[in-house]
């Protein structure tokens, strides 16, 4: 008998030689290894690293220089003779697209090779499975125990020298010719090694648009075909594909949910608790959210969303992915681990904030504004335009119906203006900003409209106003006459004071702005959900607005009152306290305001890495202060989105400092620096000088 595991050697010649793979556009260099031994003869052995496998049409194949049963005895220039199999596999996965080796190769004498035309080294297939050929197949005696190749041996393993088995050998055919190839190119085609470019997107025979990476384009052999009962989702997935791309992650499932366009997701998403890996994992479930019901909880890993893959991905990109998938429909991929397994960087959420409705001040704002419902299937049927109305000013009003469409049946006017989208107010929004919620907008369609008055009612109710202030002249003309006439002039004196009244600091003044239908034209901060909770503070004056054309409002002015309607920011969002001073009012606004001396501010820097080409995502206004930010794009530096809001004031920039620079020079300065950037910013820290709403 012959020990199970170990090989004896004919008389054998070694060759060295060094070999170069190159993966590049593969993806593996195509060789199975493992760590076993060869006994050349009863009193001597050697052990190492060997081939026990050669994928097809890999570069190990395809350079024609390497066999099953190769001795591997240096990778990279380092010496693996003595290495473990764990310890070289590591050594190829960090060598990136080349290694090179240095092969022993064991050749037979021509005797040898004469009668062992059995041998299962062939290069390009290990033939100890025998995948092709077996039906050349044959069964030998006893005595043929010297036709074994090495390529068996290293698969029986190591360690198993104690088992006894009948010296039984099966004889092959070692030479794979072209006519082989032909009758088994479908099985090679469908092997397990998937070769194909993984990167771009592609569409699936649904027509939706997924990454080449996804489960849905995963290729499955041909007995993996027939086993596989599901039909492929518009997506391309089905089990057997999640199953085999991601086969090395544990309790997969696909959750499937419909999303209502109106209600948010109503998840939290967190990194990897290693800084070095990317991840996206599921921190916590809102009970009032989309998610509530489906098969998702804390601690389960997402790793694609309708064929988009979000495995080793940061999470606050998967954030991103999931504001611009399309479609009512989300198909999640999910690997669900168990408590004590390494994961999420942080603990499980359990408690959600309160859903507010971010347009409810719009029926405050504009009485009788009503709800429109819309079903959308492939278009609204409106068209819009960004206009002026002589009654609001500027904004987003219906242009046109389709005749027929659902937005006409549901009651929707050509005139209407468009106050909000779903969540998204659009009062402030331009052309392309509306155009682009309404595009996005999926299924049900909730648009918050106002009905204007015409321009002929408008002028109608202008000439009755001025026929009844005629009236009221030629009453006060009357008036005049009596002995108290001089008591309604020193009202009249009195109720002009707030249009020039001085504001004077640590003293609330009662002022009084004429702004005719003129936008303010000034940035504040302030609210609920902002950094500054305490008051709503002026932190930028633009030029071409009616606060500037007063000229007495400044820079830090806090604001305590809007036509006597406190502007208490505690109870108040962000938005709703822009909208204050966003809003077109028709000739005059009263407001009060406390101007603090010395001013109440607090100062703190920003520190981050700039990488070259990639924007701050800051829309800046600079003035004597510095340079207010009017805007920040969410998504490009996380110092940024954690730390800064719209109406900080950046003082200094990496030392330099900012006050009084034009536009054109601060532009510059931002645009040109890269690395290290460091920014001082100014934000206003009120006193607070309101009283909570009863």
């Amino acid at each position: 008998y012959i020990p199970y595991g170990v090989l004896y050697h004919t008389p054998i010649t070694e060759l060295i030689h060094m070999v170069t793979l190159d993966k590049t556009g593969k993806k593996s260099f195509g060789i199975c290894i493992v760590r076993g031994e060869v006994k050349d003869s009863p009193n001597t052995k050697t052990t190492g690293i060997f081939i026990k496998g050669i994928v097809p049409d890999s570069p190990a194949h395809l350079c024609g220089r390497l066999k099953v049963g190769d001795r591997i005895l240096s990778l990279n220039g380092k010496d693996v003779r003595h290495s473990t199999e764990q310890a070289v596999i590591d050594l190829i996965k960090e060598a990136d697209f080349k290694i090179d080796l240095e092969i022993q190769t064991y050749d037979k004498s021509d005797d040898q090779q004469q009668q062992g035309k059995g041998d299962q080294r062939s290069n390009g297939y290990m033939q100890a499975k025998n995948k092709f050929n077996q039906d050349q197949m044959t069964n030998n005696n006893a005595g043929g125990g010297q036709g074994m190749g090495m390529g068996q041996g290293m698969n029986q393993g190591q360690g198993m020298g104690g088992m006894n088995r009948q010296q039984t050998m099966q004889k092959r055919n070692t030479t794979f010719t072209a006519s082989m190839r032909q009758k088994y190119s479908n099985y090679a085609d469908e092997d397990d090694e998937d070769t194909r470019d993984m990167t771009g997107r592609i569409r699936t025979e649904a027509g939706y648009e997924i990454d080449r990476a996804s489960a849905g384009n995963c290729k499955l052999n041909k007995m993996e075909k027939d086993r596989d009962k599901e039909q492929d989702d518009e997506f391309g997935y089905t089990m057997a594909k999640i199953n085999k791309r991601y086969n090395m992650m544990k309790d997969l499932r696909r959750v499937v949910v419909q999303r209502d366009p109106s209600k948010p997701l109503g998840i939290a998403l967190a990194g990897h608790k290693d800084r070095q890996k990317m991840a996206c994992f599921v921190a916590g479930v809102d009970p009032n959210g989309v998610f509530a019901s489906a098969d998702f909880k804390p601690g389960d890993e997402i790793v694609e969303v309708n064929g988009n893959v979000l495995k080793n991905r940061c999470h606050l990109n998967a954030s991103a992915v999931f504001k611009n998938v399309d479609g009512d429909k989300l198909v999640l991929i999910t690997s669900r681990r168990k408590p004590n397994d390494e994961g999420m960087c942080v603990k499980p959420i359990k408690k959600f904030p309160t859903s507010s409705d971010e347009t409810k001040f719009l029926f405050d704002q504009f009485p009788k504004a009503r709800t429109v419902q819309v079903r959308k299937d492939g278009f609204l049927g409106i068209m819009v335009i960004y206009g002026k109305h002589a009654e609001v000013g500027n904004g987003i009003f219906i242009s046109d119906l389709r005749e027929g469409s659902n937005a006409e049946l549901a009651g929707v006017k050509v005139g209407d203006m468009l106050l909000a989208v779903n969540q998204d107010v659009t009062l402030e929004s331009n052309y392309d900003d509306a155009t682009g919620l309404l595009k996005r907008a999926e299924g049900n369609v909730t648009m918050i409209l106002l009905t204007l008055k015409s321009e002929e009612a408008i002028k109608a109710d202008k000439e009755a106003e001025e026929k009844k202030k005629e009236g009221e002249y030629c009453f006060r003309q009357q008036v005049a006459l009596t002995p108290y006439s001089f008591q309604p002039a020193e009202a009249k004196k009195e109720e002009e004071k707030p249009a020039t009244a001085e504001i004077k600091p640590n003293k609330k003044i009662l002022i009084e702005l004429k702004v005719e239908k003129k936008p303010l034209g000034v940035i504040v901060c302030g609210g609920k959900n902002n950094h500054v909770k305490t008051g709503c503070v002026i932190t930028h004056v633009y030029p071409e607005g009616a606060v500037a054309a007063d000229n007495r409002l400044k820079i830090f002015d806090h604001i305590c009152d809007v036509n006597g309607v406190p502007t208490h920011v505690g109870a108040m969002t962000t938005l709703k306290v822009h909208q204050l001073f966003h809003t077109t009012y028709d000739k005059t606004v009263t407001l009060t305001v406390f101007r603090a001396d010395p001013p109440e501010l607090e100062k703190f820097n920003v520190d981050f890495m700039k990488k070259s080409g990639k924007e701050l995502g800051l829309s800046l206004s600079p003035n004597e202060r510095g340079c207010t930010i009017a805007d920040v794009i969410q998504g490009q530096y996380p110092e940024i989105d954690n730390k800064l809001q719209r109406g900080d004031i950046i003082t200094k920039f990496n030392g330099d400092s900012l006050e009084g620079l034009t536009f054109q020079v601060c532009y510059a300065l931002f645009k040109g620096a890269n690395g290290k950037i460091s920014m001082e910013v100014t934000r206003p820290k009120p006193t607070l000088r309101t009283e909570a709403p009863k």
